[in-house]
């Protein structure tokens, strides 16, 4: 009998292994929101497409949008890129959220419209807005954060002609992409945090936390940079 374990004892480990199990399941350590490069799956045909084409497309839409001024243009370019987006195997539940957001915005531009100006003049600018976050949407959702630091690196490098450290300023657009989806993450994280506290109308709760603690993390990346002779 000496020999043998009490159930007693294996039945505390077991507890014990649960509990612990438990305890980090609910820690509240949740993971920093993904803003960029959040790749939608499965891949479709528009993932293989080169960014810097994805790009000049983007450009393209942006330029005729703003020159037109045309609601039916600019409507039509927002149905054509929705239709190439399903095509490309992405769904509705990548864009519905965005869409709702947007839907909010641009119908309080076309009230404004309507009120100064004309509702041609609102849809026009409605369309253009729904055009531009349709494309930059399909943009983000079929390409990595790599592929566009890659290129980013690409069209900035003619600049080293004129003196400028094109390594560096490529390491400030990660830095950037990184530090934004960081800095929306303690946003968040201050939120939940003042609502526990019963402080949801406090705008000061939420925001002050989260400001001190973006400062640190700059203040960290630097000294960081600065450790490795990255920065002078």
């Amino acid at each position: 009998m000496s020999g043998k374990h009490p159930v007693g004892a294996g039945h505390t480990g077991v507890g014990a292994g649960d509990t612990g199990t438990t305890w980090r399941k609910h820690a509240g350590i949740k993971a920093r929101p993904q803003l960029f490069g959040k790749v939608a799956h499965p891949r479709g045909w528009l993932h293989a497409v080169p960014t810097g084409v994805k790009l000049a497309v983007i450009a393209v839409i942006g330029i005729v949008a703003l020159i037109f001024r045309d609601a039916a243009i600019n409507w039509s370019m927002f149905a054509v890129l929705v239709v190439l987006g399903f095509t490309a195997r992405l769904r509705v539940k990548h864009f519905l959220r965005t869409w709702i957001y947007v839907a909010v915005l641009v119908a309080i531009v076309m009230g404004l419209q309507y009120f100064f100006g004309s509702m041609e003049s609102g849809l026009a600018v409605g369309g253009t807005v729904f055009a531009c976050v349709q494309a930059a949407l399909i943009l983000t959702l079929t390409t990595s954060v790599a592929q566009l630091l890659d290129t980013f690196t690409v069209l900035v490098s003619p600049l080293r002609f004129f003196g400028a450290n094109t390594e560096a300023i490529a390491l400030t657009a990660s830095l950037m992409v990184r530090a934004i989806s960081h800095i929306s993450g303690l946003l968040g994280e201050a939120e939940r945090a003042a609502r526990a506290r019963g402080l949801d109308s406090s705008i000061r709760a939420r925001v002050v936390p989260a400001i001190l603690r973006s400062v640190k993390y700059a203040q960290d990346t630097g000294r960081a940079l600065d450790a490795r002779g990255i920065v002078d």
